[in-house]
This record gives C-alpha cells, structure tokens and sequence, in this order.
C-alpha cells in the first residue's frame, strides 16, 4: 500500500493537555519504523487554527495523514478542515493522538497503538454528524465526530474546558451545571418543548462517565438521539446517576433531525462550543462513511 505523503501533527501549546511532548514522542517512534517518511509538527497559535492548518496541507498534498495531539476540540478542528477539502477534491486521513481533558472519541474507537495503525494503513472510514443552524443571520454547516448537544451539555462544556479534569473533578462540574441549569426551549413535532438535555451522538459514551447507547456505531449511516424531558433537580439528577452507571436505554436512531429554536441556545460539537440564533430553523444529519481515519 502507498505511503502518505507526509504526516502533519497539530497541537495546541496552550492546552492544558500534554500535546506538545505527546506530538514528538510520535515522530520519534514513527521515524524508528518509517525513516523515510517526512513528518512535520506544527503548533496552532489562536482558536480555529488548527483547521486552517488541515484544510491547507490537505489541499496542497496527495495524500496526507493529518493527525491532531489533542483532546476532542482540536480534533474537531481538524476534522472540519479536513471535510472542507474533501469536498474540493482533496484525499486526506485524519489522525487522533489523545492529549486533552476530553477524548470520548478516542475510547469509543481506540483498538491498537498508533504507531502500529500507521505502519499498517489501518484507516477505519467514519460516519459524522452535520449540524445546519444559523448564528447571527447567516446560515452555517460544522461537522461533529462523535456529539451534538444543547442544554446541559454545553453548559458544563463550558466549566470543563476550563480544568484539568480527573473523574471527581468531571463528576463534580457536571453536577453544577444541573443545579445552574437552564433548560432548552425547541418547536418540536408541532409545539413548544422544554428539554434538560438533548445529545446527537455517533458514539456509545460521553465525557467518560455518560453512557448513551449500547446501539451507536460509527458506520451504520444513522446517529443516537437522546433526550431529557424537563424535570426537578432530583429527577435529572437520577436520570445522570443512571446514564453513568446503567446507561440509558431511551435513545432512539435516526438520519435527520428539525427543530426550531424558541430563543438564542448553546451548542456543542465535540468539544467546541458555538451559538444558535433564536426562531431558526436547525438540522442534524448524518454524512455517511464520510472520511477516513486512524485512532
């Protein structure tokens, strides 16, 4: 099988992840089994960077393995580039090197080492979810690889991407953001609907400790859409203990989610967090075996 035209490694040195060291350990491990292939490191220096970065070198490079040393939001970024060049022709591989508070995709598809992957051309070909919204008037597409969510979810995305996080810091932080929480407004199936929580997912677990679905896979073509009704305190509460211990059982599959928002919302893919104008239209799909990829 043809070698990649080159191996590009983005990270982010104002993470509060180790992708800097992570990032050179790799390139040393892959020149010991690849000494001829050309390997470039590269740190992002602003937010959005690293898509830029991923869209460039896969635009101008045959056949690049673009890899990201970070936690889910920079491998969003990259992702999103990537897809972006796609589109225009280009034929490049994402690459994941887990370096940050979050990698839900990481555990959700990890099988071997990366090294080993690499050497071996052991690309899986992914799903991804798209959402469709509009954000100050104008109408915008981004990809998720593994979440969607509005409510809860990124109402604690917001605290968590501040920490370094271990389980009871992560348990402690999603626990604030349900006693601060305000709940999602949609038009949905002809009337107004409150929800604590609603999460589009292409893979079975979130944030380590919240399990979705025993059903996601991340090529079936269809995503996991689960959602929380609004509720008291002590009934989300139990419906998150449950999610952490359990599981939920209440998801249900799809290809194409519309709902209408009521005011302006908080969204989050991955691990970015953006913004929904209130009173516009919104829809989750899913692109199918829609990019290439090595975790």
């Amino acid at each position: 099988m043809p070698g990649y035209t080159a191996i590009i490694i983005i990270y982010n040195p104002k993470s509060t992840g180790s992708g800097k060291k992570l990032a050179l350990q790799l390139q040393k491990e892959l020149l010991e089994r690849l000494p001829k292939q050309k390997i470039t490191i590269i740190p992002t220096d602003r937010a959005g960077h690293a898509e830029e970065l991923a869209y460039n070198h896969a635009r101008k490079l045959a056949h690049p393995l673009v890899i990201s040393s970070s936690g889910d939001g920079g491998y969003h970024e990259v992702i999103n580039g990537l897809l972006r060049a796609q589109k225009e022709g280009a034929q490049p591989v994402a690459g994941l090197l887990p370096a940050g508070n979050a990698n839900d995709h990481f555990h959700h598809l990890h099988e071997a080492e990366l090294v080993e992957e690499i050497v071996a051309h052991n690309e899986k070909t992914i799903d991804v979810l798209k959402l469709t919204y509009v954000r100050h008037g104008q109408s915008h597409e981004r990809y998720a690889h593994s979440y969607i969510g509005l409510g809860i979810t990124p109402q604690a995305g917001r605290e968590l991407n501040r920490h370094n996080l271990n389980h009871f810091m992560e348990s402690w932080l999603v626990f604030k953001a349900m006693l601060l929480l305000t709940p999602i407004k949609i038009y949905y199936r002809g009337k107004v609907q409150a929800y604590d929580s609603i999460v589009f997912s292409n893979i079975s677990k979130m944030s380590k400790i919240i399990h979705l679905s025993d059903k996601a896979r991340v090529n079936d073509g269809r995503f996991e859409v689960t959602m929380f009704k609004r509720r008291n305190k002590i009934r989300l509460f139990m419906t998150l203990l449950k999610a952490s211990t359990r599981g939920l059982k209440g998801s249900h599959q799809t290809r194409k989610f519309t709902f209408k928002t009521i005011g302006p919302a908080l969204v989050q893919l991955d691990g970015e967090i953006t913004t929904i104008d209130g009173n516009a239209t919104t829809t989750v799909t899913i692109e199918p075996r829609a990019i290439n990829c090595l975790v």
